[in-house]
């Protein structure tokens, strides 16, 4: 009997919705546990040594070669679905990545931003609103009703990392690590500081007579009577109907948060606020900060990993000519 097998694709649809970086969701969730797997993404080339950071002021994370890693994984995606394609199983072609989507030092290395804590200008508190509760829409989904696309895919797999060069994979699993490690010592060290920041911000609200009530537990360090928009609520995906050959199920149509006016106009007051008061700065320097301690205790495994991971990017560009 064929066994259904499920391989999800690679969608920019999966990015964040307008007005509401992926991240940010992540972040107001609770910063729960990192996540790292084969996304089609890309960039530009990033030195390979690692040399001190000249500007005081520059990201320290910059370090990290995220842009290299999009173009590793772009290219993974491309030599993946192109064999799949070329064996039998041509519904592939029309998921092979033309472009790469970059995303993965914002939405996967910082894992907290200013921006996450007090927006990033009036457009975005008017576009975003208070609500934050928002989820993905859920990317294309390929069902393969066939016993024979198993051996396929872990032929077609095995290729695509054997023209990268000897121990390729392992070599990004190491660096997917070395990510995670970078992320979760940023936001570890950070989420603590922003508390006490967003009540200064909430205080401001207060003495100018906003209904609002300060509760450092909650969203953005207060409660309101203030009506919210409705929910982004994506309708529940249905599974394979086919018993043979494969099925694709297309990508949620992505759906934008639309914040009610006093909502909106009372985040446009909370991101004043935060400007009034100077903790975006404050907030900043504490990033900073933590940005530079954290690279540091990792300095040794960045400067034996980095002239690896180059060296596979520029092959991974020679393959895709990206």
């Amino acid at each position: 009997m064929n066994r259904n097998r499920f391989y999800p694709v690679p969608s920019a649809s999966s990015a964040a919705a307008p007005g509401v970086p992926a991240r940010r969701r992540r972040f107001l969730a609770g910063l729960g546990a990192l996540a790292f797997g084969a996304a089609a993404l890309t960039g530009c080339a990033a030195e390979a040594a690692l040399t001190p950071v000249a500007d005081s002021s520059a990201d320290p994370y910059e370090i990290y070669l995220a842009e290299d890693m999009d173009a590793i994984h772009f290219a993974q995606d491309v030599l993946r679905f192109q064999c799949y394609t070329d064996n039998g199983y041509p519904e592939y072609e029309s998921f092979i990545p033309e472009e790469p989507a970059v995303q993965w030092r914002a939405d996967l290395l910082d894992q907290l931003t200013v921006a996450d804590g007090f927006f990033d200008s009036v457009q975005d508190a008017t576009g975003s609103g208070l609500r934050g509760e928002q989820s993905d829409p859920s990317p294309a989904k390929v069902f393969v009703h066939d016993d024979a696309f198993e051996a396929v895919a872990e032929a077609c797999n095995t290729k695509a990392w054997a023209a990268l060069g000897k121990d390729a994979e392992q070599s990004l699993v190491d660096y997917n690590r070395l990510s995670s490690k970078l992320a979760g010592g940023l936001a570890d060290r950070t989420f603590e500081a922003l508390a006490p920041l967003q009540q200064e911000v909430v205080q401001c609200l207060v003495d100018a007579g906003e209904p609002v009530t300060p509760a450092s537990d909650k969203l953005y360090g207060f409660t309101s009577e203030v009506e919210l928009g409705a929910p982004v609520e994506y309708p529940e995906r249905s599974g394979p109907k086919k018993t043979s050959g494969v099925e694709i199920i297309p990508a949620d149509v992505e759906i934008t948060y639309a914040p009610t006016p006093a909502e909106a106009a009372l985040a446009v007051k909370y991101y004043n606020c935060s400007l009034e008061t100077g903790v975006r700065d404050e907030f900043a320097g504490v990033i900073l900060e933590t940005k530079k301690e954290v690279v540091a205790e990792h300095a040794a495994e960045l400067e034996k990993s980095n002239p690896r991971i180059a060296e596979l990017a520029d092959t991974a560009r020679e393959l895709t000519g990206r």
